[in-house]
């Protein structure tokens, strides 16, 4: 009789890393995590000190490896990495300063003159469209064109001694296993890889000012990287030599441990920020570069935008409008003063860009607006306009996803039905007013942490427990549906209108 088994996922976060064990029937056999601290020494700065990650994670896999059934054999170990972050190492692997995060904003300056020296302009869509259509990515400041261009500007002393620029989950995976390698997955979300190629793409290298040895060697999200180096084993409580899978980002993940690693399949997910991701079996771009496009393994890329205020707004308006509440009280009667208000807000509008926005505008300096307020109208009104104006910013980036989405092989289901994750789906209303707002069938998903689950479910795959990513994706149970009133979708979508007309306020345009 053979063993029972289990593949770990872990993934990095920006706050925490999180592990997970799941048996062959994808059953959660058990979970950790641990918490470590982003740091934020300047304005527009958000660093992360990666020896505190990796301290993390062997917090982490530890209280796994204490709370696995007895008799459960480990089969492997699969990585989750939050996307866009920045690492300079020595000859050694030691780190030279803090990681940049996807949260850093301090290469715009870098990114605005790439622009200019390739002739493009932020202001006109950001051009680059050549670049834009191999590498899936605007010429931004979240991207490592830009980053690398930074450290090499800015902190001049540390790019000399870089061995490599490489990404927080790589110098992990060099941690576990002794091994370099970067996958296909997480460069994706560099602008460094073509996309389709899958390989370093030359432009964009030399925009950058680096080389492909100056980065580790690029592997599939699928291989074995190596095995988990014996001390490293001891310190968790782990096999030595457990095989280690190179796994992905955790964006591409977190749609696979929502359910939705079929083409055409669309997952929403809001929490403090937020992002709309389709799976495609083609790069999907948009003329307009308001939309990214990353890959998940080989002929399977996600599209989509991220959006930097979802909770976060609400977080504002609980702070400011409901201060005698603390914590959950506050967000307990902001969502009930939002429910005794009815949809459109009484006229108000909130374009809740409290820390700039991504897609569709790529704005680091945007600003929030709140319009349309009478002597009639009291915080209830504004907390309904909040819930509404993050839907809003949502709806752009679907919009613009809906359009290209015609044009490629992938076009959507007529009555298309969404995953749903985050702390969205805790708010029925919340949850309404979204499904109102795009017109869709939402399908709220119990799975705060989709993207380890997602670590996990790739594992598995990687070690031939499953065919097909699907057959891994269909295991996830969707909640119950959420249907969207047909004669409030009307309505939202006029409002939608006037309120993207109010970008033009805040660039004084």
């Amino acid at each position: 009789m053979s063993k029972e088994t289990c593949v770990i996922g872990l993934d990095l976060g920006t706050t925490n890393s999180k592990a997970v064990a799941l048996d062959g029937n994808g059953k959660q056999l058990a979970s950790a995590s641990s918490d470590y601290r982003l740091y934020s020494p300047r304005s527009g700065w958000a660093e992360q000190k990666v020896e505190e990650v990796w301290q993390g994670v062997l917090a982490a896999l530890k209280a796994l490896a204490g709370k696995l059934p007895r008799g459960i054999e480990v089969a492997g170990l699969s990585i989750s990495g939050a996307m866009h972050s920045s690492l300079a190492v020595d000859g050694s692997g030691n780190p030279l300063a803090p990681a940049l995060t996807w949260a850093d904003q301090r290469a715009a300056p870098q990114a605005e003159a790439l622009r200019q020296r390739t002739g493009t302009s932020q202001a006109t869509g950001l051009g680059g469209d050549a670049l834009y259509q191999r590498t899936g990515c605007p010429l931004v400041s979240i991207y490592h064109p830009a980053k690398l261009r930074w450290w090499q500007e800015q902190a001049p002393e540390i790019a000399r001694k870089a061995r490599y620029f490489t990404i927080i989950k790589d110098w992990i995976l060099f941690r576990l296993t002794g091994e370099w390698a970067t996958d296909y997955s997480i460069t994706s979300a560099t602008g460094l890889l073509d996309i389709r190629k899958l390989e370093w793409d030359a432009e964009a290298l030399d925009l950058a000012g680096v080389t492909a040895d100056q980065l580790p060697p690029l592997v599939s999200p699928c291989k074995l990287v190596g095995g988990l180096l014996p001390d490293v084993a001891q310190a968790c409580g782990l096999p030595p030599g457990l095989k280690v899978v190179a796994g992905a980002g955790d964006g591409g993940l977190a749609n696979l441990g929502s359910g939705a690693a079929a083409p055409g399949q669309s997952v929403i997910t809001v929490g403090t920020s937020g992002a709309v991701r389709r799976v495609v079996d083609q790069p999907l771009l948009d003329p307009q570069q308001r939309t990214w496009c990353y890959l998940l393994a080989e002929q399977r890329w996600f599209a989509g935008g991220a959006i930097n205020n979802g909770g976060l707004a609400l977080q504002w308006v609980r702070e400011r409008f409901y201060p005698e509440l603390a914590g959950e009280d506050g967000f307990t009667r902001l969502f009930a003063d939002a429910a005794s208000v009815p949809a459109g807000a009484g006229g108000v509008l909130l374009v809740p860009y409290f820390s700039g926005e991504r897609s569709p505008h790529w704005d680091a300096e945007a600003r929030a607006l709140l319009v349309g307020l009478g002597l009639e109208h009291g915080r209830a009104h504004i907390a309904r306009a909040a819930l509404e104006g993050v839907a809003f910013c949502l709806a752009d980036v679907w919009e613009a996803l809906q359009r290209e989405a015609l044009q490629g092989e992938n076009p959507p289901e007529e009555t298309p039905v969404v995953h749903l994750t985050g702390g969205i789906t805790r708010s029925p209303l919340w949850v309404q007013i979204l499904a109102d707002v795009l017109g869709v069938r939402l399908a709220p998903v119990e799975a705060a942490d989709a993207s380890v689950v997602g670590a996990a479910m790739l594992g598995q795959w990687a070690l031939g427990q499953a065919a097909l990513l699907e057959e891994l994706a269909q295991r996830v149970p969707p909640g119950p549906l959420v249907e969207p009133d047909a004669a409030k979708h009307a309505a939202y979508v006029d409002e939608h209108r006037r309120w993207q007309g109010l970008y033009g306020m805040i660039k004084g345009s």
